[in-house]
C-alpha cells in the first residue's frame, strides 16, 4: 500500500481542475462574443483548445482514481465525495465539448444562427464562469486547519447559494431558448433538434457544475466536524 495523502492534497488538485473548467468558459465566451460567430474559430476550439484545457480536468481526475488504486486514500474521510465532485468536473468538460461540437455541426446547416441563441449560450457558459469561480472559492476555504469554523461554515453556504441560484439562472435560460428554437424551426426538424442538443449540452454543464459543488460542500462541511 502506497504512503496516505492528507485531504489538502486531493484539495489542491480539485482546485487546478476547477480553474480548468473556469479558464475553458471565459476561453468560450470570448470565442463567441463575435457576432456573427466565426465557424472557423469554433472549429479550432473544438479541435485544438478544448482538447487542452480537459487535459487539465482529466489528469487531475486520473490522479485521484490512481490514489484509490494505490491505496493512498484509505485513511482519507469523505474520499468518495472528492471522486464524485472529479468525475462532476470532468462531465463539464464532456458537455462543453459536445455543445462546441453540435454548434460546429449547426454552423453547417445555417451559417447565421438567431442572435437569440447565442446570446442564450453566452448566457449558460457565464453562469458556469460565475459558478466554477465559486467552485474554485469553496474548495480554497476547505484547505488547512479550521480557525473559524462558523466562518468557514458561512463562506461554503454562501458560495453554494451563489452556484445554486446561477443553476436556476441556467434552467430559465435554458427554458427560453428552447422555446424560441421549437417555433422558429418547428418545421425543420434537423435543425430544431441539432439546436435543442447545442442548449441541453451547455446547459448540462452548468447542472454538472452544481452536483460537483453540492460534493465540495460536503467535504467542506465534513472537514469542520
Amino acid at each position: 500500500m502506497g504512503e496516505s495523502i492528507t485531504s489538502n492534497t486531493i484539495i489542491e488538485r480539485l482546485i487546478t481542475m476547477a480553474q480548468g473548467v473556469e479558464d475553458t468558459s471565459s476561453h468560450m465566451l470570448q470565442v463567441l462574443s463575435s457576432a456573427p460567430i466565426s465557424p472557423e474559430l469554433i472549429e479550432k476550439t473544438y479541435r485544438q483548445d478544448l482538447l487542452q484545457f480537459r487535459d487539465v480536468v482529466t489528469k487531475g481526475k486520473e490522479g485521484l482514481l490512481d490514489y484509490i488504486a494505490n491505496g493512498r486514500l484509505s485513511l482519507i474521510a469523505y474520499k468518495e465525495f472528492y471522486i464524485e465532485a472529479a468525475l462532476q468536473m470532468e462531465c463539464i468538460m464532456s458537455r462543453l465539448e459536445a455543445g462546441t461540437y453540435r454548434l460546429l455541426l449547426s454552423l453547417s446547416l445555417e451559417r447565421n444562427l438567431p442572435e437569440s441563441l447565442v446570446e442564450s449560450v453566452r448566457g449558460l457558459l457565464r453562469e458556469l464562469q460565475g459558478s466554477s469561480i465559486a467552485l474554485v472559492d469553496m474548495l480554497r476555504a476547505s484547505e488547512g486547519p479550521v480557525k473559524d469554523p462558523a466562518a468557514r461554515r458561512k463562506l461554503l453556504d454562501d458560495k453554494f447559494d451563489l452556484v445554486s441560484e446561477s443553476e436556476k439562472r441556467a434552467d430559465a435560460i435554458y427554458r427560453e431558448a428552447l422555446a424560441m428554437v421549437a417555433e422558429r424551426y418547428s418545421n425543420e426538424a434537423a435543425k430544431l433538434l441539432m439546436l435543442k442538443e447545442v442548449i441541453d449540452s451547455f446547459e448540462d454543464a452548468v447542472d454538472c457544475a452544481y452536483n460537483a459543488s453540492t460534493y465540495v460542500r460536503l467535504v467542506g462541511l465534513g472537514l469542520l466536524s
